[in-house]
């Protein structure tokens, strides 16, 4: 029936609160990948905003987001430390005042924060994500 394939191609909101603690399986462990968002079929990024809330704290560690195939496809390599408590964090230069949270990514593998160097020992950043399914069953959670 035309039309109905609209109804499920309405922007969605993604939230997570990434608190870093560099202990295993967590948010600035250098041990592996930590995945921030799981993906299903493939889906549409429109927006997407990473804010400091707590200073990142770990020495010469460095973090970027995107997916096991590009892990710096959606923010690139940066200097942990260099993420301060009221910066958006969208580039390797984080910036007070975003000038450019529109990704328009297409995805069709987990989300995952890769951290490098050393552990990520404290800090906060809020990730959010405007998405859309692009796919029977694409989902983003």
């Amino acid at each position: 029936m035309p039309g109905t394939d609209l109804i499920q191609r309405v922007p969605k909101l993604f939230l997570q609160e990434l608190t870093f603690t560099g202990a295993t399986g967590e948010p600035g462990d250098t041990g592996g990948a930590y995945t921030v968002a799981t993906v299903t079929g493939q889906v549409l990024i429109t927006h997407l905003s990473a804010f400091c809330t707590t200073l990142l704290a770990g020495g010469s560690a460095t973090v970027e987001l995107g997916t096991a195939n590009n892990t710096a496809e959606l923010i690139a390599q940066t200097t942990a430390t260099d993420i301060d408590a009221n910066e958006f964090w969208l580039s390797a230069t984080p910036e007070v005042e975003a000038t450019n949270a529109i990704v328009n990514k297409l995805v069709g593998a987990d989300i995952i924060l890769t951290t490098a160097t050393a552990d990520v020992t404290a800090g906060v950043i809020k990730v959010a994500m405007l998405w859309t399914p692009l796919s029977e069953g694409g989902n983003l959670g």
